[in-house]
């Protein structure tokens, strides 16, 4: 495969992450409100409500991994990645919006059917366009440094988004008169069209190498799918990235809840999320430094020990609490949470190279593919489920005030289930090796290997750093 020959700019910079706009903005929205549309607007049972996300999951599981293998086959002239930018414009508002349309009936089989066919709809859309740009940054660049760069960008437009999302969508929904589902409806038009058209100036301010698409191995995409878990860095990037995106998806489809009921002080919610998403964006840009400097690894624990600490904070609110002190939790706990939607992202390109070590094959959308399905059917499958079936096992009641024994119940599982998690993913991150070092050298003997080198002649270092990385001993590696 040839080196990228054109400079990634600010420019560059800029048009690729204004694609994350979708990817951070709609997940902010859909998780933090659409449980909540559901059981209290349209008045579907938690329990269904929950398995919404799960339908949806069943299909993510043959769609994502699907979707990363067409990526990297697709063969037109506008890009194999970027043509879905193009192709995804339109899809990309209808199927946000159609999410949001009240139905007036009381089947609950009704409900259930439509809903569960928008999101499959919209889990779709998603797919197609999300895939292709994850792949893309591992084109751009080869460099440890840019490749920083081009994942903070990305992370820095997904904030933004996410920070608008986590405000503005509650303002125009509480703003609107009778019936309240007439503000999901002026929500969902306005943030359809604010995610579809960055995608223009994403498609126009990128490029693709026309080489790539040649190299690839020809093999089904179902066994080139689990192929990729052969890479002991992939193995324990997923569970790094699931650790972190499942305690942020508890967090944020619990908080409309814990504001609501236990805080009993919903309005809130704007300041609240407002100010951790701030922070969560400002934080961003420090952590590419941190990764810089001290790699992605110290980056990730270091995030996710200050959330844990933000976590730790919250028995301490109360709903007589001033707002200062409930601005200062959120706060902290969007320090934290900056490292942990970064840093898995800024992972990806590096996990790339050592799979390129080993197979000889650029398989971006193959990783992109298997990365958001893991995201999807965790969020979808297990997390969104869970909160539905444990709301109702607790006897929650939509519109109503919740007995002591409900919220106390509530808070043990808002507190718990992140916190977990992120222990988890603190523990896991201890056996990721790829530091600035090791990744450095790996991008380097990639580029020998590239201009026709052995994989014999590698230095004593450089196969033991590849055994490291990738689990497997130097001598498997295949190159062509």
């Amino acid at each position: 495969m040839k080196e990228t020959k054109r400079t990634v700019t600010f420019k560059t910079l800029v048009a690729y992450g204004l694609g994350d706009m979708y990817g951070g903005g709609a997940f902010m929205i859909v998780g933090m409100l659409f449980l909540f549309y559901l059981t209290e607007v349209v008045g579907l049972s938690p329990a269904l409500a929950g398995l919404v996300f799960g339908i949806g999951k069943v299909w993510d599981a043959v769609s994502d991994p699907l979707m990363g293998y067409l990526s990297d086959r697709t063969k037109s002239r506008f890009g194999r990645r970027r043509v879905y930018f193009l192709a995804g414009i339109v899809p990309i508002a209808i199927s946000f919006i159609i999410l949001w349309i009240p139905l007036t009936t009381d089947s609950q089989v009704i409900l259930f059917l439509y809903y569960s066919f928008a999101y499959v709809v919209f889990a779709t859309v998603f797919t197609m366009v999300m895939i292709p740009y994850s792949a893309l940054a591992a084109e751009l660049s080869g460099d440890y440094k840019v490749r920083n760069q081009l994942s903070g960008s990305r992370l820095f437009f997904s904030g933004f988004s996410s920070l608008l999302a986590a405000t503005i969508p509650k303002i125009i929904i509480d703003s609107a008169t009778n019936p309240p589902s007439r503000g999901y409806v002026i929500m969902s038009v306005v943030f359809g069209i604010f995610f579809a058209v960055p995608w223009i100036i994403t498609y126009l301010g990128t490029w693709e190498e026309s080489e790539a698409s040649e190299e690839i191995i020809a093999q089904n995409f179902m066994a080139e799918f689990f192929s990729i878990f052969k890479n002991r860095s992939f193995r324990i990037h997923i569970m790094m990235y699931v650790c972190a995106y499942s305690a942020m998806d508890l967090l944020m489809a619990l908080f409309t809840y814990y504001l609501t009921y236990y805080l009993r002080r919903d309005g809130l919610y704007s300041i609240s999320m407002g100010t951790l998403m701030i922070v969560q964006l400002a934080m961003i840009i420090v952590y590419v430094r941190i990764a810089n400097g001290k790699g992605k690894r110290f980056a990730y624990q270091m995030g996710m020990l200050i959330w844990l600490l933000g976590m730790m904070l919250t028995p301490v609110l109360a709903p007589t609490s001033p707002v200062w002190l409930v601005a200062l939790v959120c706060a902290v706990i969007g320090s934290g949470t900056a490292a942990a939607v970064y840093i898995p992202y800024a992972i990806l390109p590096n996990v790339i190279d050592v799979d390129e070590l080993m197979t000889g094959s650029q398989r971006s959308g193959v990783y992109s593919g298997s990365l958001t399905l893991m995201r999807k059917l965790v969020q979808g499958a297990i997390v969104m489920p869970l909160i539905g079936f444990f709301l109702q096992l607790v006897g929650f009641v939509s519109h109503a005030e919740q007995s002591p024994e409900v919220l106390t119940r509530f808070f043990i599982f808002f507190l718990g289930g992140p916190t977990l998690l992120i222990g988890a993913g603190v523990i896991i991150a201890f056996w990721f090796h790829l530091n600035p070092i090791n990744s450095t050298l790996l991008v380097e003997e990639l580029a020998r290997l590239r201009a026709g080198g052995a994989l014999d002649d590698a230095s004593a270092e450089m196969k033991e750093i590849g055994e490291k990385v990738s689990g497997q001993s130097w001598s498997l590696n295949h190159w062509p």
